[in-house]
């Protein structure tokens, strides 16, 4: 794809212009009482070039806004809101003629859409927690990149470390909310395999809005369910090492069971992290997501300075089928900006990376990762190709990536990206099915 520079110039002083000079700082104090903490961020980002294939997303020109308060506590409660807001930038995308990165937006037509995606009390004593609403639930298996909007989860769960080096919890999440990434992470990333982070187009229940999780699994209409009950344990008592279980329980669909490993050797002038996973998944109930048998095992070392860092990561699959990935999680070592073929059945992936602080604000990170060729067959409909059925791998997946991040200033960041990736399925009757992704992204944080 050619971008004129007239396009070029226009798109980025737009998304640098919304983002470092629209911010503004808020104080939250009266009489000089602090009464809580303001968190605010602008961000923009646009593709500054794509190839013309059909495939890979060559236009786009979105925005974030976030806009959160949490109080200070009160007899150890305390409460938070955060309202988001996304859309596009100025009327610069090409919804038309262009294939457009949906995952930008939360709409089809990158109107502005907003969410109260976070409103939640917290109680924090001294060994004891309590968590309940909307919110940002970080877990191994409700976390996931997102460019703009997040996805949201509707929780509700407790966590004791009444025992030394032990952290024990639970939790029962009913709903989840799309973010903007959950498009391509159903479309792109996992070519419609329900592999990569979502299991249908989530356009069509409707992103940015909490849905139950079993609409979140299959679409409207879906068989109501009693969503994910979470237990995890996490034990610290060995020096420099975290060890944690974790088992989502997704009512009538799946089971999924998660374990990691993370240890710190302390080198002269360096860090040594060795790093193991695994992650099996089963179906459950009344099976309402098929037969499910998944297994990942994992593992990653990484050794870097202040000044630099190198690491090298491999996950395995196996099992009958590929992993049911519906409800936004990424733990694997070996996942890309725009490659998760990890989750697919039978799949032997490796990556290596490094990153270099070039100056105190200005660090350039690349990597590489090879996914081989899974079992996993994709929709014709998906790849553009004409017909119904599925098709199979036919190649090696790779993605190879650039990253340069500049902080000039603490609260403001400005990051390009090169992403070079080939999918699985490229090549198949004739279709171009590879990308060479250039985007800028800005943002301000107060």
């Amino acid at each position: 794809m050619k971008i004129s520079m007239k396009k070029l110039a226009c798109t980025s002083t737009a998304v640098l212009g919304l983002c470092v000079n629209s911010a503004m700082a808020v104080s939250i104090s009266s009489d000089g009482k602090d009464l809580g903490n303001l968190d605010v961020l602008i961000k923009g980002m646009s593709i500054l070039y794509a190839e013309d294939n059909g495939y890979d997303p060559n236009n786009g020109t979105s925005y974030l806004l976030k806009l959160k308060y949490e109080s200070q506590a009160w007899n150890n409660l305390k409460a938070g809101a955060g309202f988001y807001a996304n859309g596009d930038v100025f009327g610069i995308t090409d919804f038309e003629t262009e294939r457009v990165a949906r995952g930008m937006f939360v709409t089809d037509d990158g109107s502005t859409k907003s969410q109260l995606g976070e409103l939640y009390l917290k109680y924090n004593a001294e060994k004891f927690a309590v968590h309940g609403g909307n919110q940002r639930y970080a877990t191994p298996l409700t976390t996931i990149a997102y460019s703009n909007m997040p996805n949201f989860y509707r929780a509700y769960g407790a966590s004791t470390t009444a025992i030394d080096g032990l952290k024990l919890g639970a939790a029962q999440i009913t709903e989840m909310s799309f973010g903007a990434r959950a498009m391509t992470d159903f479309g792109l990333i996992g070519e419609a395999t329900k592999t990569a982070g979502a299991a249908i187009n989530s356009s069509l229940i409707g992103q940015a809005e909490f849905h139950e999780i079993s609409t979140a699994t299959f679409g409207s209409g879906a068989a109501e369910t009693n969503g994910i009950t979470v237990a995890n344990a996490t034990y610290t008592g060995l020096e420099n090492t975290t060890i944690g279980l974790w088992d989502y329980y997704v009512d009538d669909i799946a089971n999924n069971v998660y374990l990691h490993a993370d240890t710190m050797i302390p080198l002269e002038g360096m860090k040594l992290k060795l790093s193991g996973q695994y992650l099996n998944q089963q179906e459950t109930g009344d099976q309402l997501g098929g037969t499910l048998d998944f297994d990942l095992f994992g593992l990653k070392a990484a050794l870097g300075s202040k000044k630099w860092s190198v690491y090298a990561a491999v996950n395995s699959s196996g099992g009958d089928t590929a992993m049911l990935n519906a409800w936004g999680g990424d733990p694997a070592y070996t996942s890309s900006i725009f490659s998760r073929n990890e989750y697919r059945k039978n799949v032997d992936a490796y990556k290596i990376g490094a990153s270099y602080k070039i100056m105190k604000n200005l660090i350039i990170k690349v990597s590489y990762a090879n996914y081989g060729k899974s079992d996993t067959s994709a929709p014709r409909k998906v790849l553009g190709l004409s017909g119904p059925g599925m098709v199979a791998p036919q190649t090696d997946a790779y993605e190879a990536d650039i990253v340069l991040v500049y902080k000039p200033k603490k609260n403001v960041m400005l990051k390009t990206f090169l992403a070079n990736r080939g999918s699985e399925y490229d090549g198949i009757e004739g279709k171009d099915l590879t990308q060479n992704h250039f985007r800028v992204i800005a943002s301000y944080k107060y």
